[in-house]
């Protein structure tokens, strides 16, 4: 993973920047940075996701992994269809979206939902990670105003990192986040939590959304 950071890093500062570099080179430079990432990607999932199925929900993957999947193969599309396969533009009219200071006030707003959300945990001991026993409906802090905080700030993340690093892609691949998030990891919490709490989570989600 962190090779392919690093390779990161010298793809965007060559994209963000004002050097240049052959398409090959840069083809290459993002292949480098993108694939070693779904190989970490696979590899922690497979090594730590629990094999015995106990007492938590049944969540496909980690939630962050997902984000990190989804970002790094709008980012394999991006580059693939750019500098190799040239099958289609990115309309113009979508450069809206390329805005460094508004993904920049994104990732942050991202990072303080995460905070706050991760602290609401520590505050009461219970663990934040799907894949651990849940022992209580948190519904104070911001709990109180969303059932998924952190899976919101997730899909922040990711469409502010799209926009800061100009990868329209990115942003696009927030709805497959989205998909995921909600279909294989939100809803079988929530049935989780109806088997385990009933009467007292059903009327925690009846008074608080899902999302906002």
């Amino acid at each position: 993973m962190i090779y392919s950071l690093l390779n990161y890093f010298q793809f965007f500062s060559w994209y963000l920047g004002d050097s240049q570099m052959i398409i090959e080179d840069a083809f290459t430079l993002s292949l480098n940075s993108s694939l070693p990432m779904f190989l970490a990607i696979f590899l922690i999932h497979f090594f730590y996701y629990p094999k015995i199925k106990k007492d938590h929900a049944l969540v496909i993957s980690f939630p962050p992994i997902i984000f990190l999947f989804f970002t790094n193969l709008g980012f394999f599309i991006s580059t693939l269809n750019l500098y190799f396969l040239k099958l289609y533009d990115v309309p113009e009219f979508l450069n809206i979206l390329r805005s460094y200071e508004i993904g920049l006030l994104l990732i942050i707003s991202s990072l303080i939902i995460f905070i706050i959300s991760i602290n609401t945990f520590n505050d009461i001991d219970e663990n934040p990670i799907p894949t651990s026993s849940t022992t209580q409906i948190i519904s104070r802090s911001i709990y109180g105003y969303t059932r998924n905080p952190m899976y919101l700030a997730i899909l922040i993340l990711q469409v502010g990192i799209g926009m800061s690093l100009s990868m329209i892609h990115i942003i696009f691949f927030t709805i497959f986040t989205y998909m995921v998030l909600k279909y294989y990891v939100i809803l079988p919490e929530e049935k989780y939590l109806e088997k385990k709490f009933r009467a007292k989570y059903l009327i925690y989600k009846k008074m608080v959304r899902r999302w906002l």
